[in-house]
């Protein structure tokens, strides 16, 4: 076998095994949920029981929302200062983005503990 045919192995091998990869991890996490329901069912547990215990927070579009605009105000202020620059073009990309996307998170806290505070607990 010469260099090249070797060479054309290579990202054969990397995207079959990067497939496989992805698959095993879906199937795995697929087949955890499934012990851990099927325990569930076996201690008597309903499936209300069951789905129950999934609380949906009423503040995840908010988190999500803050989170993709600071990733998108990163990008735009990165591909400005890269331009503008002589600093390293992915160094720049890749700060600015974890920069405004976790400033968009803390946003998010601010906000949610600022309504949190201001809001009564219930107990229904």
């Amino acid at each position: 076998m010469d260099a090249g045919s070797l060479a054309m192995l290579i990202p054969i091998f990397g995207i079959v095994f990067g497939n496989a990869l992805a698959f095993g991890i879906i199937y795995f996490a697929i087949m955890t949920r499934n012990r851990e329901r099927m325990a569930l069912i076996e201690k008597g547990a309903t499936a209300e029981e069951i789905y129950q215990s999934r609380k949906v927070s009423k503040y995840s579009a908010l988190k999500n929302g803050l989170f993709l605009i600071g990733i998108a105000v990163g990008l735009i202020v990165a591909a400005i200062v890269a331009a503008t620059t002589l600093l390293n073009p992915v160094a720049v990309y890749f700060a600015f983005i974890l920069l405004f996307g976790g400033l968009g998170l803390v946003i998010f806290y601010l906000i949610y503990t600022k309504n949190e505070r201001n809001q009564p607990r219930s107990d229904f």
